[in-house]
């Protein structure tokens, strides 16, 4: 059993659609999937569907844009085999809301620095939410910008440029806990990325159901303090590829990083 438990389709900031990235997960010998498209679990029952036609597992799954307020850091939360979804779409609707309204936000000042952008342009790259990804995809493929992350992203997107804001996220705690009120699998999400290991203690009492060990961004320490973590709290090991397609500027393969068999076998059920 083989399993990438953190991709990302065009249901959110990812640039392939589920069916095309199910197929892939088909010829790889991919056996299990799940999507975790950011704070929303709407697309849980048709991305299902997808996966019986080719035979593969859909783990229901969310990765949640969170915050921890008390250490001043962005957390992302993974959740999976949730039975319910009211807690975690109730949570996750605001940001979702704040993430668009900020998207026009910078279509809007992109127009002003004389840039030709309109949000009718930009939503027809989308499934309904605008994501900055979206944004960089209309600029690049009008011919206004010649990469997804090139001058355009770094210079007006970042480091300080007039399209360099953020949004208000979740408490992390509360993502924790939404999760858990639904019935799922709370999981802190590439910890070595993030560096946010040493919040797993206070997660752990939470409810924390596992870290996310293997990740594209994790060296081989990153995994083996994940797997430390791991044992001291009785957590589980969880892995995936953070797959986006071709919208993020350091792509990665679809199944690069997997999840442990156990963990596999202990979200489906199997032996």
């Amino acid at each position: 059993m083989t399993g990438d438990l953190h991709v990302h389709s065009t249901h959110s900031d990812g640039s392939e659609t589920v069916e095309a990235i199910v197929k892939e997960a088909s010829k790889k010998g991919i056996s299990c999937l799940s999507f975790t498209e950011h704070d929303s679990v709407a697309w849980t029952k048709q991305t299902k569907e997808i996966g019986k036609k080719y035979n593969i597992r859909i783990i229901p799954g969310v990765e949640i844009s969170a915050y921890d307020f008390s250490q001043n850091r962005k957390v992302h939360i993974l959740g999976y085999n949730y039975k319910n979804t009211e807690a975690v779409s109730a949570l996750g609707a605001p940001l979702l809301k704040r993430r668009d309204e900020n998207c026009r936000r910078q279509i809007q000042i992109l127009g002003e620095l004389g840039y030709q952008i309109t949000v009718a342009d930009v939503l027809q790259l989308t499934e309904g939410t605008i994501y900055k990804q979206h944004i960089l995809k209309y600029l690049f493929e009008s011919g206004q910008s010649e990469a997804l992350f090139g001058r355009i992203y770094s210079e007006i997107f970042k480091n300080g440029g007039p399209c360099d804001f953020d949004i208000t996220y979740i408490d992390a705690k509360d993502a924790i806990r939404a999760i858990r009120q639904d019935g799922g699998c709370a999981v802190l999400a590439h910890p070595g990325q993030q560096k946010t290991f040493d919040l797993i203690p206070e997660y752990a009492q939470l409810g924390l159901f596992g870290v996310e060990m293997y990740h594209p961004d994790h060296s081989k320490e990153d995994e083996l303090l994940a797997e430390q973590y791991c044992r001291d709290f009785g957590l589980m090991p969880f892995g995936g590829s953070d797959f986006h397609g071709s919208n993020v500027r350091h792509q990665t393969c679809l199944g690069q990083c997997t999840a442990p068999e156990q963990t596999l076998k202990a979200l489906t059920g199997e032996r």
